[in-house]
């Protein structure tokens, strides 16, 4: 996968739903001589036209860029607004508690492009922004709920999705919205003399459970909508609001939920008189019921440590973390689930897998390229989350080294087969997030591949 220009061809097919859109009015009107008042009917009448030209020709280009990379099939074209599952409420006074996980975006630095730049030009480029962030939310099965100028709100999940499913979907999407902003969108920035250096994505994530999100009608007849509402859909908001540029704010329901391993998160610092504050909490801290603060945490999300597991190609993640990614055409490294002998490729950080399943590490490395056996492998496992007993939990286990060299199809057949793998057992054993961190060194011992898979577990 390439995002290099990937945003330039969002950009285009914009730019052309704009010229098709102005072409058809023009046409329409011209067409028929029409007086004032006919000319507004007929109006109303070609942008119909133009948005069923647009569903037809939409652009998944990006979807199917994305998606088979975290194991998804085909394509989300699920439209905006009213969350499916939620259909029934509509016009109704009827509510129902379910819970959500929420994503809030928003663009930081487009008031100043509208300063230095024509407004058509600012229009098809937020715009280009826009569907690129709408597109990439849905290529984690992200429903987009409302679009408010310069932001984008979200839901991940829904009845037929698993509550730890939905918040590893939406923590990948914040992940590669990054990773797509700082490759596709900045470069293609920079290559037409648009300002890029106050330019990004600020981000706010949070999740509430069944009890914490209530699901209803709001508004009144035909001006309403069904939305969802609770303390972590309104601190989604304010988690992006906290956030600095290019970062993504979690907020305590999704942190505690999943239990997210400090070592994936940070505080936030601030410059205050000079100096450092933490920021822990979000603020305002607002007061309870009873009068006690609400003392609501939230971490900032390590975009480069998180990097290192996502399910992107290795010769991005190297590209974005600069030394600890090692990218390897000649090399795989992948999970499998094993049940009753079968297997079934875990991809990482996809999913979060039940306890008790049994996993199968394979390493495997082309002989057919320039590489100098015997390879050292080494397999560096750390587990994370309150489940791991003290003695393990955040530190890295005893290297698992395995040796590959060369090997020949048979006594009679002395040519070499196209690979060598090894391969190593583990099970599911702890709720929360934990790696596995594979090296490989030549026989020079010049590390010559390094990856890390996520396994998520319930």
């Amino acid at each position: 996968m390439d995002f290099s220009d990937s945003f330039e061809k969002i950009y285009d097919s914009v730019k052309n739903r704009s010229e098709h859109v102005e072409k058809s009015l023009t046409e329409s009107m011209d067409s028929y001589g029409m007086n004032r008042q006919a000319k507004s009917e007929s109006y109303g009448t070609s942008v119909v036209g133009a948005e069923n030209f647009s569903v037809q020709e939409r652009n998944f280009q990006l979807q199917q860029q994305i998606r088979p990379l975290f194991g998804k099939d085909g394509v989300n074209d699920t439209p905006i607004g009213t969350h499916p599952d939620f259909v029934s409420l509509e016009g109704t006074t009827e509510t129902t508690y379910h819970y959500m996980c929420t994503l809030f975006v928003d663009i930081k630095g487009s008031t100043r492009l509208s300063l230095l730049y024509d407004l058509e030009t600012v229009f098809l480029f937020k715009n280009a922004v826009i569907s690129a962030c709408v597109e990439t939310v849905r290529s984690f099965d992200g429903y987009i709920h409302r679009i408010m100028g310069d932001a984008v709100l979200a839901f991940f999940g829904g009845k037929g999705k698993d509550k730890e499913d939905a918040i590893a979907d939406a923590i990948n999407c914040c992940v590669t919205l990054r990773a797509y902003l700082e490759e596709s969108i900045k470069p293609f920035m920079t290559r037409n003399n648009l300002e890029a250096e106050h330019f990004g994505f600020r981000i706010g994530c949070d999740f509430g459970d069944d009890t914490e999100i209530l699901w209803g009608n709001f508004g009144i007849e035909s001006v309403g909508e069904v939305s969802a509402t609770g303390l972590p859909v309104d601190m989604a908001s304010k988690l992006q609001g906290l956030s600095s540029k290019n970062q993504t704010m979690l907020g305590q329901g999704l942190l505690n939920f999943i239990d997210w391993p400090d070592k994936y998160s940070s505080i936030k610092k601030i410059e205050k008189d000079g100096q450092e504050e933490a920021l822990p909490l979000v603020v305002p801290n607002y007061t309870q019921k009873d009068g006690t603060p609400l003392n609501y945490k939230m971490r900032q999300l390590a975009y480069k440590k998180c990097m290192e597991f996502i399910a992107l190609p290795s010769a991005l993640k190297e590209s974005i973390t600069k030394t600890y990614i090692k990218d390897s055409k000649a090399i795989e490294f992948r999970c499998f689930v094993v049940d009753e002998g079968n297997s079934e490729e875990y991809i990482s950080a996809s999913r979060f897998l039940e306890k008790s399943k049994n996993l199968k590490f394979e390493v495997r490395a082309s002989t057919t390229h320039a590489l100098n056996f015997p390879l050292t492998v080494k397999l560096i496992k750390t587990n994370h989350g309150s489940d791991t007993p003290d003695e393990e939990r955040d530190i890295e286990q005893p290297h698992s080294i395995q040796t590959l060299r060369e090997q020949r199809r048979s006594k009679y057949n002395r040519s070499v087969l196209p690979y060598s793998s090894t391969s190593i057992d583990e099970g599911t054993q702890y709720r929360g997030l934990h790696t596995m961190r594979c090296e490989v060194l030549d026989k020079y011992q010049k590390l010559v591949y390094r990856n890390v898979i996520a396994v998520l577990i319930k």
